[in-house]
């Protein structure tokens, strides 16, 4: 079995025995990363993967707004319903348009969401072992 299938099953089985909090940070890393992809495939012009992390992207912001617990999350929880819509319409903005402006608004608010989730969330996650990759390259790069 090659490398990458050994990290694809740690993988699959970091998720399945996480907790919600950890699984909630695999899944903010996970479009960091899928942010990252969008922005360096549109300023390489490739436009198909471009296509295929814009997706991602907002399949995962869309997960994130579809299991808001409203009623229990009150005013926290509409506020980041409202930056979750905002992230929804700039990446159907940059898809449309190719727009690297509205990639990049997406990613000013996503990280800042994750880095709040992050402060929040790592010490209830902290007792399973951190993904296989090391967490700056999962980072998304602004410059």
């Amino acid at each position: 079995m090659d490398r990458r299938a050994y990290a694809d099953r740690y993988a699959a089985a970091d998720v399945t025995s996480a907790g919600r909090e950890r699984v909630l940070l695999l899944l903010l890393e996970g479009g960091s990363r899928f942010l990252r992809l969008t922005r360096e495939a549109l300023i390489a012009g490739d436009v198909a993967r471009f296509a295929t992390h814009v997706a991602r992207v907002q399949a995962i912001v869309a997960e994130l707004l579809g299991t808001l617990d409203r009623d229990a999350g009150g005013r926290i929880a509409a506020d980041l319903a409202r930056l979750y819509d905002f992230m929804l319409f700039h990446l159907t903005e940059a898809n449309a348009r190719k727009s690297l402006r509205h990639v990049d608004e997406v990613i000013r608010v996503y990280v800042t969401i994750e880095d709040a989730f992050r402060t929040i969330l790592a010490p209830a996650a902290a007792h399973v072992p951190p993904p296989p990759h090391d967490d700056a390259e999962s980072r998304v790069a602004t410059a």
